[in-house]
């Protein structure tokens, strides 16, 4: 019965991971709310779900706001150049979409593969900045690589991002206040024990 009540107890384990997603997830929303620091608060909750998947977490909004801050210049620059870029590939579908001719055929298929790496990109370079001090061009190029060489587990994260987004959106939408913590975290896991580790950068 005592190990009931027992904090290391996996059901309070979980329950606390829980709590934590739930917390990091209205952070991020807080941190997201001028649209311009969005790169900047998801790479703050990276940095905070990285050092939960390796049970360093400490105070998790002193951490998560002094991440922000360390982080909110090249972040910004970053999430500037995705948005764009996305905002450009969702022009390319709309224009596309409403003419079906063979050439637009083709050009979709190519606009698709597009998408496919930019968002292998966006899964990947937030993630690296909250581990890596490096400037916004690097950055991009080693997200970019970090995803090709790791293909399976990085279309794994984006596929799992896609249908968390969903069943929040149309099936449970509680889920949306646990969305981004806990999509975090779970590719945290996946960074520190499987990816990371190839590069030393769980150092």
């Amino acid at each position: 019965m005592a190990r009931l009540f027992d904090y290391e107890n996996p059901v309070w384990r979980f329950m606390g991971r829980i709590a934590d997603a739930l917390f990091l997830t209205l952070l991020w929303v807080a941190g997201s709310i001028p649209v311009i620091t969005i790169g900047a608060s998801t790479t703050a909750l990276y940095y905070v779900t990285l050092k939960m998947a390796k049970n360093q977490e400490s105070y998790l909004w002193r951490t998560y706001w002094q991440a922000f801050r360390d982080n909110l210049r090249t972040s910004t620059g970053i999430w500037c150049i995705m948005l764009g870029t996305g905002m450009i590939l969702g022009g390319g579908c709309a224009l596309l979409l409403g003419n079906w001719g063979r050439l637009a055929a083709a050009m979709i298929w190519g606009l698709a593969v597009l998408i496919v790496i930019y968002l292998f990109v966006l899964t990947m370079v937030f993630p690296l900045a909250a581990r890596l001090d490096a400037g916004t061009g690097r950055l991009l190029c080693m997200a970019f690589m970090t995803a090709v060489k790791n293909f399976s587990w990085v279309l794994l994260m984006s596929v799992g991002t896609l249908c968390m987004a969903a069943a929040a959106i149309f099936v449970f939408w509680p889920l949306l206040f646990l969305a981004a913590g806990a999509v975090a975290y779970l590719h945290s896991l996946i960074l520190v024990y499987i990816i990371f580790p190839k590069y030393g950068w769980n150092n």
